[in-house]
């Protein structure tokens, strides 16, 4: 069988998160709370744990409601954190919640022989064998959410990069912006798993903002690297038969250098021919 026939639909998979986190990741750098993507990705991880504690397919519809019922949760609290002074603490705040999301599902799943493994699995996802009806539904949700963030481009903007008369919008806002992270969250831990959506979500977002000044040109940059960089790993990971999840994020981890130096080399290019 060709490559091209394996890798196509995790590739497909690989440009809808890119697409879609780094969005949110330029919100997330903008907002100073770095971690609550991870948080975000291992509550949901939390949530189908539960599920496989119960009984249910850890990746059947039911394990899909307890994770997005968690991450809800998760997000209501999360958007509670606009009243908290100081980013330092609403830091702290979202990495305890990681850190006992990720201590929970570790004691939840050892309580059945195959639970660690099935840890293993959401933590480094299974992106390779994403069948094109699951890849059908993401699309179909992330079209939906990206259309509501367009229609309301502006009050999700002002959340995280202020407004021009000053004003922020309201704690219904913050809510919904959440709300919709935890949605895209869910649907992406299941598959890629949660290390490569924390990489999705930060990684091309912060080389990008290494390149480029405005938001529409580091959401442009950003997707481009995502997709460049999520292709390369796919096809080293395939070629060199290693695991494909921690494959993705090792190439993605060497964006910010290579976007550094590529800064780097245009700063010293301007200042030469600036003397």
């Amino acid at each position: 069988m060709d490559a091209w026939v394996i890798l196509l639909p995790a590739f497909a998979l690989s440009v809808l998160l890119a697409v879609t986190h780094t969005y949110l990741g330029l919100h997330v750098l903008a907002r100073g709370i770095i971690f609550v993507d991870l948080a975000l990705a291992q509550v949901a991880a939390l949530g189908a744990s539960l599920a496989f504690l119960l009984g249910q397919d850890p990746h059947g519809l039911d394990a899909h409601l307890y994770a997005l019922g968690a991450t809800l949760v998760a997000a209501f609290g999360f958007a509670q954190l606009r009243r908290v002074p100081g980013k330092t603490t609403r830091e702290v705040v979202i990495g305890c919640v990681y850190v006992v999301a990720t201590a929970l599902a570790i004691v939840v799943l050892s309580r059945s022989a195959p639970g660690l493994e099935e840890l293993k699995a959401l933590l480094n996802g299974n992106i390779l064998w994403a069948r094109w009806d699951e890849i059908g539904l993401i699309a179909a949700v992330y079209a939906v959410l990206a259309a509501l963030h367009v229609i309301w481009w502006r009050r999700f903007y002002a959340l995280s990069f202020g407004s021009e008369d000053g004003e922020r919008p309201g704690f219904t806002w913050e809510f919904l912006f959440f709300a919709s992270f935890a949605v895209v969250i869910t649907l992406a831990v299941n598959l890629a798993g949660v290390l490569v959506v924390f990489a999705f979500l930060i990684i091309p977002a912060f080389s990008a903002s290494l390149l480029a000044r405005t938001f529409g040109a580091r959401l442009l940059s950003g997707w481009v690297i995502g997709v460049v960089g999520s292709l390369a790993g796919l096809w080293v990971s395939f070629n060199a038969d290693l695991p494909v999840g921690a494959t993705m994020v090792s190439l993605l981890g060497l964006l910010p250098i290579l976007a550094a130096t590529a800064a780097g080399l245009a700063w010293t290019r301007r200042r030469a021919i600036g003397e």
